[in-house]
């Protein structure tokens, strides 16, 4: 368990490190809602992000108030067939040539998994319990930091799915287990006003909080390239940097 004035360190950190415009947002699951948050208030997901950030509020997702089908279902709050999903991608965002292309794409992309009744989003300056995930809004050049940030242990081949909506960045990240990118799907970017410059990064807790603990030793971390450039190369390192 971290207490609350850590989580407020961390985002200082982050925000200054990356130079987020938008702070970042938790986001967990649990049986029972935040009693600070708004559970009434009805919302697509790919909304209730933008609003969290911009409002700095905290909202309770339920099947209740998740007017969206494929928010329900990626967040794991109501689990769809996949002929359904497939429909949803075809008929509504036409995004697919055919049911058939939309259904064989579908089953190889991560399915969602039930967690809680409810899906708390809140800014992660708020949260008083280790999330299960945290969003970052960023633009490329932020995107290649925070990556570089968590990947200072090592790191594994990343797949991008494709046609993915940006309320399937939760499932995705969860059934991974690692850093999930979304370039935000063209009518939710529309839908919610998203600038055309911004991406989100989903990472399980772990990873964000492997991410901050790497700003000071990782060349990521560091202002500018060139603040953590050595003037000298090692002689055991047979590539000369300037080629590099």
């Amino acid at each position: 368990m971290r207490e609350l004035s850590s989580f407020e360190e961390d985002v200082e950190k982050t925000v200054k490190t990356l130079g987020l415009e938008w702070e970042p947002v938790a986001v967990k699951f649990s049986d029972s809602a935040d009693e600070r948050g708004d559970s009434t208030r009805k919302l697509r997901v790919c909304e209730a992000f933008d609003i969290v950030r911009r409002e700095n509020v905290i909202i309770n997702f339920s099947k209740e108030n998740c007017i969206c089908p494929g928010g329900r279902h990626f967040t794991g709050l109501e689990i769809l067939p996949l002929e359904t999903v497939a429909a949803v991608w075809t008929k509504r965002h036409r995004a697919y040539e055919s049911m058939g292309t939309a259904l064989t794409s579908v089953k190889k992309q991560p399915q969602p998994i039930r967690r809680g009744d409810i899906a708390t989003l809140s800014p992660l300056r708020k949260v008083e319990t280790n999330p299960d995930l945290v969003l970052l809004f960023v633009n490329p050049e932020q995107a290649d930091k925070a990556l570089g940030l968590v990947s200072f242990g090592g790191a594994e081949p990343f797949t991008y799915y494709p046609i993915s909506n940006i309320c399937s960045v939760i499932a995705n990240a969860l059934a991974k287990d690692g850093p999930e990118i979304n370039f935000l799907a063209a009518h939710a970017r529309h839908l919610a006003k998203w600038s055309p410059n911004e991406l989100m990064i989903t990472l399980p807790f772990k990873d964000f909080e492997a991410m901050v603990n790497n700003i000071p030793n990782s060349g990521f971390g560091a202002e500018t390239r060139d603040a953590q450039t050595p003037k000298e190369t090692p002689k055991e390192v047979g590539v000369e940097m300037r080629n590099l």
